[in-house]
């Protein structure tokens, strides 16, 4: 998958780089193997990591929006530029297949497409029955789940202007419910992290 899109430096952001249920994507494992394939591997736990404390929201849930405001973050997100800019193409890795599943899409790579980037997603798909590897752009992934949450009436349809010229759901307001509430879904909650930490 890395190959077919001329990777060469993955981002681990996964805050502790390291499964009992994939060992293989632990970080001792994985960084040799890439490296005998040309290229590189770089943690970013600390800095584009799901598990953290220091953006908590009223619940003690991690809230992506006050993440990506931290001084942590923001010091990844130069060097990712820095890197960007040298020419290098840039992966971002975490545990989920799947981006909608994981916060790199409703977390990290938002942060970038909303910074003026082009961020792609390589995914896998079963086709009648054969795997293969496409590319998404953020965008359309975006509406993806935008029209899954409009379906399960998790947020609202937009609505035309009412007879005050106001909209009750403009396509802005629309695309930020949405990923309050991936948010919501899938973020780390602080008794998640204690638990962890104490093998509770």
């Amino acid at each position: 998958m890395l190959q077919s899109q001329q990777i060469n430096v993955v981002v681990d952001v996964r805050s502790v780089p390291a499964s009992k249920y994939t060992p293989q994507f632990n970080q001792s494992v994985l960084q040799p193997y890439l490296k005998r394939h040309g290229i590189n591997y770089l943690s970013f736990g600390i800095e584009f990591g799901a598990r953290r404390t220091d953006c908590l929201d009223a619940e003690n849930k991690v809230d992506f929006e006050k993440a990506v405001q931290t001084p942590a973050f923001l010091s990844g997100a130069q060097r990712l530029m820095v890197g960007l800019d040298k020419g290098y193409h840039i992966t971002l890795m975490c545990s989920e297949a799947r981006p909608l599943e994981c916060h790199r899409f409703a977390m990290v790579s938002r942060f970038f497409y909303e910074h003026g980037l082009d961020v792609l997603h390589i995914v896998k798909e079963n086709v009648g029955g054969l795997e293969t590897i496409s590319v998404k752009t953020h965008e359309e992934l975006q509406n993806e789940m935008i029209l899954e949450y409009v379906k399960k009436k998790k947020i609202p349809m937009i609505c035309p202007p009412d007879m005050f010229g106001e909209n009750e759901c403009t396509p802005q307001k629309q695309i930020q419910l949405a990923y309050k509430q991936k948010n919501k879904e899938i973020a780390y909650h602080q008794q998640e992290l204690i638990n962890e930490e104490y093998d509770l």
